[in-house]
């Protein structure tokens, strides 16, 4: 499967089906769709990947349809319509309804066409609301003359070093590294290529060329250091690089830019597959094991392999640092069971906090993981912190997860997998 939240789609679906509601309450209707194929095909890896499927053929006849209504001609997009269905779909169909609200304000002679624009605006909003405010975004930039995009960019710019490092929990400013390059190590040289023409592509129709040119400077606004990049500024962009799909004419130069395209994804997605998904072929073995201990009343694991581990043996995943919510809710005689990744078991079992008692009261190695209970883990931590332990950047990473819920996850979520 690829896809690092895939397994999140097929959770959301299966409590939909055998509850009536969500495992996590969302207001877009996208686990909808995966519900029904649930439905129709049963649940498996199969019927996921055949949403993923359904996705990029809505978000591909959604770029054929705006292309008609802008263009009056019809072209292949680039690949990044795979890359977005199979990474986000619920953001690609947000998408699809956006590109088609964009398709009908700049057609010309459609009938009709404001009721069709708002009909699928407030769908994009409703499938994904980043999207619907993203499409806002464009519009209040579209109306801003260009005169003032050095004034913009100065603005943006300065920004983080005005406002407060948090704006709450969901949005924080992150100014750490710089975001091409952190696209380069997000997904490869192909994002890069995309991304420089989708800034400086001069082979557009005069009639979109000004809203064509609000893409390509909000596309160079994000190279800027803002938010924390892999969570906000990369699907942003990245849903830019879509929508500048839509008004690009169709030639022998663009065939040539898109076939590059093709092949500098394909390049790194054979190469650095682990870029694109988790190793989900590894996670089975651990996970059947680690469902069978009889007081595991919560397992603690990395992003991914809780959506595998809950999807596949509707066990209870938490992929935070224990809260107090949490606990309390630990079923009665159970424990909180880690699953440790990165860290071998030769180095789990040598650690003591004096020379007769070592720290971990259990080690069950599973595959590439480690089951331990999680007050030993935290003994464990604090010993690595006291000894300056280079496995401490092992410890306290997304493989081994250490950070508390935020607040609005625990409103949502029993377990914030």
């Amino acid at each position: 499967m690829f896809g690092k939240d895939i397994y999140w789609y097929g959770v959301q679906a299966v409590s939909l089906i055998e509850t009536g509601k969500l495992h996590s309450p969302d207001h877009s209707p996208v686990f909808h769709i995966v519900a029904f194929l649930f439905r129709f095909f049963g649940t498996s890896d199969e019927s996921l990947f055949a949403f993923q499927i359904l996705t990029s053929v809505w978000l591909f006849l959604s770029i054929i349809i705006a292309r008609k209504l802008v263009l009056n001609s019809f072209g292949l997009p680039s690949v990044i319509f795979f890359v977005l269905s199979f990474l986000y779909p619920k953001q690609s169909w947000a998408l699809g309804f956006l590109i088609l609200s964009i398709g009908f304000y700049f057609s010309t002679n459609l009938r009709w066409k404001w009721i069709y624009l708002g009909i699928s605006f407030v769908f994009a909003l409703w499938f994904h609301s980043m999207v619907g405010i993203l499409g806002l975004g464009l519009f209040v930039l579209y109306k801003i003359p260009r005169k003032f995009d050095l004034i913009l960019f100065l603005f943006v710019a300065f920004l983080p070093l005005i406002l407060p490092k948090e704006l709450g929990e969901r949005i924080t400013f992150e100014t750490h590294g710089f975001p091409i390059l952190l696209a380069f190590g997000i997904a490869g040289v192909g994002f890069l290529w995309d991304w420089f023409f989708m800034v400086f592509e001069k082979n557009v129709s005069h009639t979109v060329l000004l809203f064509r040119r609000t893409i390509a400077f909000m596309g160079f606004l994000l190279v800027l250091p803002l938010f924390h990049f892999a969570d906000i500024q990369y699907r942003i962009l990245l849903s830019l690089i879509l929508l500048s799909q839509i008004f690009t004419i169709i030639n022998w130069k663009q065939y040539l830019i898109t076939g590059v395209s093709f092949i500098l994804w394909a390049y790194t997605v054979f190469n650095s597959p682990n870029l694109f998904r988790y190793p989900y072929e590894q996670m089975w073995d651990p996970g059947e094991k680690a469902a069978t201990f009889s007081n595991n009343g919560l397992l603690v694991a990395h992003h991914g392999f809780c959506e595998f581990y809950h999807f596949q043996f509707r066990k209870d995943c938490l992929s935070w640092e224990p809260d107090e919510k949490a606990i309390s809710e630990l079923p009665s005689g159970t424990k909180i069971y880690r699953l440790v990744y990165g860290i071998r078991f030769e180095n789990l079992r040598a650690s003591k906090e004096d020379p007769n008692t070592p720290i971990f009261t259990l080690i069950e190695p599973l595959g590439e993981y480690q089951m331990v209970l999680e007050e030993d883990w935290k003994r464990y931590r604090l010993w690595l912190e006291k000894r300056n332990s280079k496995l401490l950047s092992v410890a306290k990473s997304w493989k081994n997860p250490y950070r508390k819920r935020p607040s609005f996850l625990k409103r949502k979520q029993s377990y914030g997998i």
